[in-house]
């Protein structure tokens, strides 16, 4: 252990669960790091809440929330998310995460569950106060095998040290779509500043089983 967290490269591995939206601008009050600006089509941004459970034989298990928001570096063509709130319940993860990658965690607490009655997911955060972040259902849609497994690289784009940084390595995972995605966010939760309390997701998916070897933050050029 370095810093009391894992050093990278970490091996993660677990499920995903989120849901994208088309936000009209005005709705927006989220800020995004000043080096980035929004990236909008037709006057809205794309937007996405996930739960995410890290589990065995991943270097820590935790569970995690985030919302995050399209955007690229300014003077840039290059295009991405940007995390702009993240909640986790291990300490170890906060600290690697904000050193490591520069994710903006905070501690909070997670009920998750995999098997709810029909199927699909439910998942439920609060921050140590005791207040409701955000709570979810979803039910099974339609899935590929689980034999066929999906390379993708995140867009994900974070700022560690006052530079843009990406992940490289991709994650491999087997995908499947998501209905009935039922998004309860309060007004007083931070994710409402992402405009998407009460708007219904334009899709959601899960990230199956996925696996996940996450080396150093990397810079963007």
């Amino acid at each position: 252990m370095s810093n009391d967290y894992p050093p990278a490269p970490w091996v993660l591995r677990g499920q995903m669960y989120f849901s994208v939206w088309m936000v009209p601008l005005a709705r927006l009050q989220v800020r995004v790091d000043p080096a980035f600006e929004l990236v909008t089509v037709a006057g809205r941004a794309c937007v996405a809440a996930c739960f995410v459970d890290y589990q065995e034989g991943s270097v820590l298990t935790y569970g995690e929330l985030f919302g995050s928001v399209s955007v690229k570096p300014r003077g840039s063509h290059r295009y991405g998310m940007t995390a702009t709130q993240m909640w986790v319940d291990s300490e170890p993860s906060l600290r690697g995460g904000r050193a490591l990658w520069g994710m903006p965690k905070e501690m909070a607490r997670f009920e998750l569950d995999h098997h709810p009655p029909g199927g699909g997911f439910a998942g439920a955060c609060w921050d140590p106060r005791g207040r409701e972040l955000a709570r979810v259902r979803f039910e099974p849609l339609a899935a590929l095998p689980r034999s066929v497994r999906i390379p993708l690289v995140l867009p994900n784009l974070q700022v560690l040290h006052g530079r843009v940084h990406a992940p490289r390595a991709p994650i491999r995972f087997s995908p499947r779509l998501l209905r009935g995605a039922d998004w309860s966010i309060p007004e007083d939760s931070p994710l409402a500043s992402l405009g998407i309390a009460g708007a219904r997701p334009w899709m959601s998916c899960q990230v199956r089983d996925f696996e996940w070897n996450l080396p150093a933050a990397t810079p963007v050029d």
